[in-house]
């Protein structure tokens, strides 16, 4: 009966230690498996992170590409406008040139269309002129512009200029002084002028003997 018990007890001990062995090898298998899983969602993660982290440093490059071209295309607009600006004023400058030069010229061509008519004291044309009344036809019918009748009312109703700024188709005054003006012509340049004179409508120099310059005076 002791032989017999001791075998059952030794039989129960060894499946005992075989079931404890086998749970301690499922257990260590286990473990394993889930180093092996954890390490795998270890290296899973961490390539998220790396896409994340690289989506993000793109995102973050075109940004700055994005913000760097919007004032260069507003430097640009600039450049267009600042050009356009130019243009224009290069454009306007020309033809306000223009137009001072084309209104000398058709005072000039009414007032040489005279030459050779006679000087009658008083006479405002179109046969015969007296001075005021000479520069007073070739500015109403070259500028449309209506002058004072007298020489003095002339002088004294337009903008005077000094002898270095003096234009084509400025008025030039002559007399013993400026409150004293007898005589007045049209500047045509190089120090000459046309006008009315004892010898009828003439050019002439300003600068001669029996001319007493006094001053010049521009019609607005």
């Amino acid at each position: 009966m002791n032989k017999t018990k001791t075998k059952k007890t030794i039989m129960l001990i060894m499946l005992t230690v075989l079931a404890m062995a086998t749970l301690f090898a499922t257990d260590v298998t286990n473990a394993s498996a889930n180093k092996v899983n954890h390490k795998k969602t270890h290296k899973v993660i961490k390539k998220k992170k790396a896409k994340k982290h690289l989506t993000v440093k793109k995102h973050k490059k075109k940004a700055k590409k994005s913000s760097y071209k919007k004032p260069a295309a507003k430097k640009k607009a600039h450049k267009t406008v600042k050009k356009v600006t130019r243009k224009k004023a290069r454009k306007a400058a020309p033809k306000k040139t223009s137009h001072k030069r084309s209104r000398f010229s058709s005072i000039y061509k009414t007032a040489s269309s005279k030459l050779g008519h006679p000087y009658v004291y008083g006479s405002v044309g179109p046969y015969s002129f007296d001075c005021s009344g000479f520069t007073q036809y070739a500015y109403r019918h070259g500028a449309h512009k209506n002058l004072a009748r007298t020489a003095q009312m002339q002088y004294n109703t337009n903008k005077h200029v000094s002898r270095n700024h003096v234009k084509k188709g400025d008025l030039v005054f002559f007399g013993s002084s400026r409150r004293n003006i007898y005589h007045v012509g049209i500047y045509i340049g190089h120090d000459r002028m046309i006008d009315a004179q004892n010898r009828g409508v003439v050019t002439e120099k300003i600068h001669v003997p029996w001319w007493h310059e006094v001053g010049y005076a521009r019609v607005a």
